[in-house]
């Protein structure tokens, strides 16, 4: 690394901080056996960004945060892990590899499924190289010879492993019969991550159930219903309670019980509802409550089978359905309404609530230890406020669904004797018979026999894991699993940083797998980061055209400005917005540290022969300038420590600049410019300068380390550390 030329009074910053990366990188110093002879460690398991696409401003605004907590810790004299990795992300994945294999006339079904595995393979391979890149170039302090990617074969033999303890030893796995989220056009159950809700206008249809009147957006659903509710504390329906009504119907006359249950709205449309347990997920919890049938009429292509619409889509069926009980004289009336409809995340389609056979967790057993350890304060939440939410979360939460009908994934280790069928009878009930002696049994490497009757006629289940049960055994599967060198030295974490979207999915969920195999939750604090947005505050996403390329801002203005922007307006779960201008605004306070060093380097030549040592420098120039920079830069120090143990990363910027610009350059450095030929004058501002410079260092990593090379080199520092991650982060 080169000298900067401080004769140049435009700092070259796209210049010199790549020269900062090659030296970092080429050095390994982000390994934490750079230095081995530290005792106390620090560890965050990176969360693993997609590996179907680069990264965008949302997640390199994470890694920055993640990076300041290493590299502040590393300079506390901790051992420190940052651990990187990548995601293949099974349903995101495979929706946007389906279209680069449209573009080049291909079609998912004309390839085999090992075919198909291998080029998606090599599709998220240069896509991971991409984004390592991009983590490289912000300046993420990581060891990337430990980086892992989720379908790596050793992280797949532990994934396998808990299934399998799960399934076989503890009874936490079983393969039934639930509702779950279903797109018809990717033909897979999915997660609720998987998908979000999209307002649109609908309809709200009044129809008569004898001498109710029931109130739906879903009148082609009518045929599954098998039951009414009401509120218990809603008097105009008390009396019906535990009776039973006959209604006409599209199928004939029926009978229908009437529930009275607390989950019933009141407010909305009539107060009685419906319950069609086939396809609603609160139905279906209803029914499991009151052990109600379950009849389907909407299969997974998200056609009707019920025999007088048979073959019809939902919304075609809809119409005729309304048509014909208008004729039978059982519709009162139609009202708009604005309705929020669930869709597939990735291809948009809309969602149908369907019973059918998958693997599942008992999630709700496994959180009860997850449970008492929260109300403990076991993770620390940041924000706090969050707390509260985690544990309801927990307190609720459901079987989880984790089997997906994808090719792209890890495929379930699950195996049937003599192999599988699903019925479906008239009524649209399923059934599933296992052939051969009726054996579901799991195994690691692929058998050649039942263990149970010994038949070779084995077959592999076809499904594969949810993404989300591969990831939350992340912390530990990244380590080497709880027999691995790095989970016995770096286990638990100590901070997991990630967004507050995913706090239920993957960090609730992290907890309670971390706690199970481990017997330790994963991390000890969560620190939760909010959206980006753009300058309207609308979420940024590449479909509204409003994203920010980081490449091109760092051609334009850096990257220790981008680092910048990503965090001085950062609070623990609050979004914050970002654009254009105020990187370039961040620029200017990067240009103010080059031309205040620059000025500090030359006066520094002009006396170099008559400096004192640095460490003999602090206080030794009397001034009333002096004692103040000294008390001011005291209390600077403890604030800026305090703020980041409580997780303050924005405030800390902001104090961090404010400090440097208005009271180290403004005041003191102009006070000192008349006195600059007095040696101890230069050894103070050359030490406080240091300070600030040290201070500064995890927030704009590439701009300090320059300068304190260059004053190593020159001679103005006397230390033996190669890079300055490794000097001591001011504590006065």
């Amino acid at each position: 690394m080169k000298l900067i030329d401080f004769n140049n009074k435009a700092y070259e910053y796209n210049k010199l901080e790549k020269e900062v990366l090659d030296f970092w990188d080429k050095n390994k110093f982000f390994e934490p056996e750079y230095k081995d002879e530290r005792d106390e460690t620090f560890t965050i398991i990176l969360p693993p960004p997609n590996a179907n696409s680069p990264l965008h401003l949302g997640t390199m605004s994470g890694n920055t945060i993640q990076d300041i907590l290493g590299r502040y810790n590393r300079m506390n004299g901790k051992k420190v892990l940052l651990l990187p990795g990548k995601d293949h992300a099974a349903i995101q994945t495979e929706v946007v590899f389906e279209k680069v294999l449209q573009k080049r006339g291909i079609r998912k079904r004309d390839l085999k499924r090992e075919e198909f595995y291998n080029l998606c393979y090599e599709f998220c391979m240069e896509n991971a190289k991409i984004a390592r890149e991009q983590e490289k170039n912000i300046g993420l302090s990581a060891d990337y010879s430990r980086e892992k990617f989720t379908l790596d074969e050793n992280i797949t033999k532990i994934v396998y492993e808990t299934f399998k303890k799960m399934f076989e030893e503890d009874g936490l796995v079983y393969r039934g019969k639930r509702i779950i989220n279903w797109c018809v056009r990717c033909q897979t159950a999915l997660s609720d991550i998987d998908t979000e809700y999209q307002e649109e206008d609908s309809k709200l249809y009044y129809i008569k159930y004898g001498e109710l009147t029931v109130a739906t957006t879903r009148p082609e659903t009518k045929m599954a219903d098998v039951a009414l509710a009401v509120n218990p504390k809603d008097k105009r329906y008390r009396h019906l309670i535990g009776k039973v009504i006959d209604i006409d119907s599209i199928e004939g006359k029926r009978s229908l019980p009437v529930l009275g249950d607390s989950s019933v709205d009141i407010n909305f449309g009539t107060g009685v509802l419906k319950v069609t347990p086939g396809h609603s997920k609160e139905d279906f919890r209803l029914g499991e409550k009151y052990n109600l049938p379950i009849i389907m009429v909407i299969d997974t292509n998200g056609k009707m089978t019920f025999e007088k619409y048979k073959g019809m889509k939902v919304k075609e069926a809809r119409e005729k359905v309304v048509e014909d009980l208008d004729k039978m004289g059982l519709l009162e009336k139609v009202s708009d309404i604005k309705h929020n409809i669930q869709v597939c995340e990735r291809c948009k389609s809309v969602i149908e609530p369907l019973v059918s056979y998958q693997w599942f967790v008992k999630t709700k057993e496994l959180a009860r230890s997850l449970i008492d350890e929260g109300e403990k304060g076991n993770p620390k939440i940041y924000p706090k406020r969050q707390e509260k939410n985690y544990l309801r979360f927990l307190e609720n939460i459901e079987d989880w669904c984790i089997s997906r009908q994808q090719w792209w994934g890890q495929r379930i280790p699950a195996y049937y004797c003599g192999g599988k069928i699903t019925k479906i009878n008239e009524s649209g009930d399923i059934t599933e018979e296992i052939l051969g002696c009726g054996n579901i049994f799991v195994s690691i490497d692929k058998p050649k026999e039942c263990p149970r009757c010994k038949s070779k006629k084995i077959v592999q289940d076809e499904d594969i894991f949810d993404t989300w049960f591969s990831s939350t055994q992340w912390p530990f599967s990244s380590l080497g699993g709880i027999n691995g060198k790095d989970f016995k030295e770096f286990y638990p974490t100590n901070v997991m940083e990630t967004g507050r979207d995913i706090l239920f999915f993957w960090v609730a969920r992290m907890g309670i797998m971390g706690l199970y195999v481990t017997e330790k939750i994963p991390f000890k604090t969560v620190y939760l980061h909010g959206l980006v947005l753009d300058k309207d505050g609308k979420k940024q996403s590449k479909s509204r055209g409003n994203g920010i390329d980081p490449k091109d801002m760092i051609d334009k203005y850096g990257r220790d400005a981008l680092r910048l922007s990503l965090v001085s307006s950062v609070a623990p779960d609050q979004d914050f917005r970002l654009f254009e201008e105020k990187i370039k605004g961040y620029r200017n306070f990067i240009n103010k540290v080059y031309n205040s060093s620059r000025l500090i380097f030359m006066m520094l030549e002009k006396n170099k022969n008559s400096l004192p040592s640095i460490k003999n420098s602090y206080g030794a120039y009397s001034t009333k300038t002096s004692i103040n920079i000294s008390r001011e830069m005291t209390d600077h120090v403890k604030k800026i420590n305090r703020l980041f143990k409580n997780y303050e990363i924005g405030l800390v910027a902001f104090e961090l600049q404010n400090f440097y610009h208005h009271i180290f350059c403004d005041i003191y450095l102009e006070a000192i410019k008349p006195h600059q030929d007095d040696p101890k004058a230069l050894g103070e501002i050359l030490y406080v300068f240091y300070q600030n410079i040290l201070l500064l260092h995890p927030f704009i990593p590439f701009i300090t380390e320059h300068i304190f090379q260059d004053l190593k080199r020159l001679g103005y520092i006397d230390t033996e550390n190669e890079t300055m991650d490794y000097e001591i982060y001011p504590k006065l």
